[in-house]
């Protein structure tokens, strides 16, 4: 559980000088997105990803990916940025962000805390504004243990951004080679150290599903098939948040959804709080449908997290189970959805 406790002043004051700093040097204009530089956390060794953003002069940031599931949703959204829906991209996002942007996209609360650590800033793309992204929430206020690891990969891939551009550091990313910049404690004071490293890319791993009730299969086997049925499903994030009390971090509630593709018919759907629920709610729905209705000759999904959810039901039940790219009844939904919210 994410702890929600602020960071002091000091912190902050430390975190707004190494961004003004890193924002000075402007590390993008010779960086991209895509070299990632690795800092290691002192505090309990987990390595953030580094990717600095700005060199297409539109979104001038640090994201700083946070472990190996982290950087894999960070390749996802590089490599199939064109075939991952609008409204899910916020969730493949699981970061810290540092980022500078314009002083009206800033909250009150971001403002009043430049305000009241005697800081200013002036001009276009000029204020440093930092976040805690993660998969199901809004992105929200760094507390303060994001706050200390932040500064020190603020001030990390700086150093390491300048050393690459005078030539006393290199990377070659075309061959997965990269700086970790890892720390040592000395004297109750903090050195940082660099070395070189193969950047190896995490692949996702899903546990299977395995349905053992051979009596149910049996059973929606004897109801029969629906016919040249496709349907899609799939169980995503709702398009928009929930937010319990005005202090709490706003949430996304899981929604899946089972559409016929030939006719575009929502055929059923159902709101729920958890990812961990996916599994649950999704067999049951089919299995539901299955012996009301009979068995479909093909489901369509996107992703291996719902190949692991269904592969072993549909093989047992006489299923075609196939991955595509995109599920259009369910997105033509989702985009009506996300319209009227």
């Amino acid at each position: 559980m994410r702890k929600d406790n602020k960071p002091t002043r000091e912190q902050l004051k430390e975190l707004y000088e190494a961004a003004s700093e890193f924002k000075k040097v402007e590390p993008w204009k010779w960086l991209y997105d895509a070299d990632i530089i690795c800092v290691e956390n002192p505090k309990n060794k987990m390595v953030g990803y580094c990717s600095v953003m700005g060199r297409g002069g539109e979104h001038y940031a640090l994201g700083v990916y946070l472990g190996n599931e982290s950087i894999l949703g960070f390749y996802r959204m590089m490599e199939h940025g064109d075939s991952i829906p609008h409204h899910q991209a916020l969730h493949y996002q699981d970061c810290l962000m540092c980022s500078f942007e314009d002083r009206n996209f800033l909250t009150n609360k971001d403002r009043k805390q430049i305000k009241d650590l005697g800081l200013s800033f002036r001009g276009r793309n000029a204020w440093p504004m930092f976040r805690r992204y993660e998969p199901g929430y809004n992105p929200w206020f760094i507390n303060e243990e994001e706050c200390v690891f932040l500064t020190h990969a603020l001030r990390q891939i700086l150093f390491v951004a300048t050393n690459v551009m005078n030539g006393q550091l290199k990377m070659d990313m075309e061959h997965g080679k990269t700086i970790l910049r890892y720390s040592e404690e000395k004297d109750g004071k903090i050195a940082w150290y660099s070395k070189e490293v193969q950047l190896v890319l995490p692949t996702a791993s899903y546990t299977p599903v395995e349905i053992t009730d051979k009596m149910l299969i049996q059973k929606i086997k004897k109801i029969g098939i629906m016919g040249n049925v496709s349907l899609e499903v799939d169980a995503c994030y709702m398009p928009s948040a929930v937010q319990e009390k005005r202090s709490e971090r706003p949430y996304f509630p899981r929604l899946f959804i089972l559409a016929d593709k030939k006719s575009g018919q929502i055929l059923d759907f159902e709101t729920y709080e958890s990812i961990d629920e996916d599994a649950n709610v999704t067999l049951n729905k089919l299995i539901n449908m299955c012996l009301e209705s009979g068995v479909p000759k093909e489901i369509q999904v996107r992703n291996e997290r719902m190949v692991a959810i269904l592969e072993d039901f549909c093989k047992k039940a006489g299923i075609q189970l196939k991955v595509v790219k995109r599920l259009p009844c369910i997105d033509h939904m989702m985009e009506e959805m996300a319209y009227h919210f």
